[in-house]
């Protein structure tokens, strides 16, 4: 029964990630990617949407015939449109200030992911190193016993019983 390899002396398990907060590379090309993709492109989509729905209302407004409504759909109207501005005016600001530290977090967090990245990696080596320890004994016990009883058929075979 071969022993399980030396696990690495306590000072390599302890040893803290540098502090200068390193950046992946590769993670942080896949997440500037994806930014684009799941952030910008359907922000500029939905811009796009709202001006060209803007632009058709006012195309809509200066076309012949659109001065024939009444006064009193116009204040209506403004009435209508200034209830919907009052109801949605404290979602743009609360989503609007949501973006802005979004924004923040995105420039600031990438370093310190990468430390929790180095730390689940180490915390992966030392489980697949205990996995190591407690699994190898039993395969070995078993391939023994395996082996043990392949001798006794072939035993038994040998003798024809």
């Amino acid at each position: 029964m071969s022993a399980p390899p030396i696990p690495p002396s306590l000072q390599e398990i302890l040893q803290t990630p540098p502090s200068q907060l390193p950046r992946n590379r590769q993670t942080e090309a896949i997440h500037k990617r994806e930014t684009f993709w799941q952030i910008y492109f359907p922000m500029g989509v939905g811009t796009v949407i709202v001006i060209g729905l803007g632009a058709l209302a006012v195309v809509a407004a200066a076309s012949p015939g659109a001065g024939d409504t009444g006064v009193w759909a116009d204040v209506s109207l403004a009435f209508v449109v200034l209830q919907v501005m009052i109801a949605v005016l404290p979602l743009l600001i609360v989503f609007g200030g949501l973006a802005y530290g979004i924004g923040y977090l995105i420039k600031l967090l990438p370093p310190y992911f990468k430390i929790a990245q180095d730390y689940t990696a180490l915390a992966s080596r030392k489980v697949e190193w205990a996995m190591r320890y407690v699994v190898e004994p039993v395969l070995e016990i078993k391939s023994a016993v395996a082996g043990f009883d392949g001798f006794v058929q072939s035993v038994r075979r040998f003798f024809g019983r």
